[in-house]
């Protein structure tokens, strides 16, 4: 294997976490709408459609699809979550107000945090001279977020899909971030916590992978991101501190 000379990170659920989450504020919302609803009730719901469609997004992506991103990309995504949610809780007259009243609360600086490890290895790598970054499937306020959360002075570069126009696991964005870190792809480890976004998207744009597993602090936190997939016990991390060991 070639000398790692970059480590490209995702974001959310891989460096910094949501205090509240997506399902506790679906099942929030649903609840103030008259219809009691427990958060894992809306992580089952929208984990067993993820997983159906799995193999066919595998599929896709293998056949070539391209996969475009903006801003209104990112949030219709979760607009499009909350409507199958509402609507198969039964939430009365669900409209757009719920949804936006999700987004304030979600995906607010405020309601992100860093994970405890993460300065500290962020630190580590970059006194090992290795060139530190993010890779992230994120609206374009992420750089914000990022000096929010105190991580933009620990990275050397910031990569960001709607910014891009283009979002994992597409090759040409990893493309841009290999262009932007100053290596080759044998040199460079990324490391997120979506299998396909992450871990295909990555290995076929010619990088070294590592899944993150962050257990009840990952976006699916009673379903394991690995669950079914052929990785091998190396290729898998709950701490980032398993960078370091990975390296070694």
């Amino acid at each position: 294997m070639a000398t790692i000379r970059a480590v490209s990170f995702d974001v959310g659920w891989t460096l910094a976490y949501p205090e509240a989450s997506m399902w506790e504020i679906f099942g929030e919302l649903c609840t103030q709408a008259g219809v009691p609803t427990a958060p894992e009730s809306c992580e089952q719901l929208v984990r067993a459609l993820w997983s159906a469609g799995a193999e066919q997004a595998e599929q896709r992506f293998h056949a070539g699809a391209s996969y475009p991103d903006s801003d209104a990309e990112f949030f219709t995504t979760f607009g499009q979550m909350g409507q199958l949610i509402f609507a198969q809780m039964g939430v009365p007259d669900a409209d757009e107000g719920l949804i936006q009243r999700f987004l304030v609360r979600f995906w607010n600086a405020d309601n992100w945090t860093v994970f405890p490890e993460v300065i500290e290895v962020l630190a580590a790598l970059r006194a090992r001279g290795l060139r530190v970054g993010v890779l992230s499937n994120a609206p374009s306020n992420l750089p914000s977020f990022l000096e929010r959360l105190g991580l933009t002075p620990h990275l050397d570069f910031t990569v960001v899909s709607a910014l891009e126009g283009v979002k994992k696991p597409d090759r040409r964005i990893f493309e841009v971030a290999l262009m932007r870190a100053g290596v080759a792809p044998e040199e460079t480890l990324h490391v997120g916590d979506m299998y396909l976004e992450d871990i295909v998207g990555g290995r076929a744009a010619g990088m070294n992978t590592l899944l993150m597993e962050r257990g009840q602090r990952a976006l699916f936190p009673n379903h394991r991101e690995s669950q079914g997939r052929d990785l091998a016990a190396s290729a898998l991390a709950s701490d980032l501190r398993q960078v370091l060991n990975w390296l070694d």
